[in-house]
């Protein structure tokens, strides 16, 4: 069996309060259920300012085998943003609005730093 969790949006605390309702316990650094897995579907990052944790929290249970994730697309957009297109821009642009959408990512990930899992 499966639990389906998507649009997290940097919302860590909630995260967490939502596996342990499920029945997820904390093993360590890793929440674990005894008899199911965890299906994160995208938009872990661009919300709440929690995305180090959200990430941290998704990455050690794909890595720990009690979930599998699956990109969205505010991550592709954060692949985007970061990546020259050749021609000194991005491949997504650096315009007010996606400025604006990735501030708070890139006050945690500072611009050029690795993001673990993305």
């Amino acid at each position: 069996m499966y639990d389906i969790i998507g649009d997290i949006h940097g919302r860590a605390d909630e995260l967490e309060a939502l596996l342990l309702k499920l029945g997820y316990q904390r093993q360590g650094t890793v929440y674990k259920h005894p008899e199911r897995k965890a299906i994160v579907v995208g938009d872990f990052i661009d919300g709440k300012g929690q995305h180090r944790k959200t990430v941290d929290i998704c990455r050690s249970m794909v890595e720990q085998e009690s979930a599998l994730a699956v990109m969205g697309n505010h991550e592709f957009n954060a692949i985007c943003y970061s990546i020259p297109d050749g021609t000194g821009d991005y491949l997504r642009h650096h315009n007010e609005k996606n400025i604006r959408d990735h501030a708070e990512l890139i006050a945690e990930f500072p611009f050029g730093s690795h993001i673990p899992g993305l």
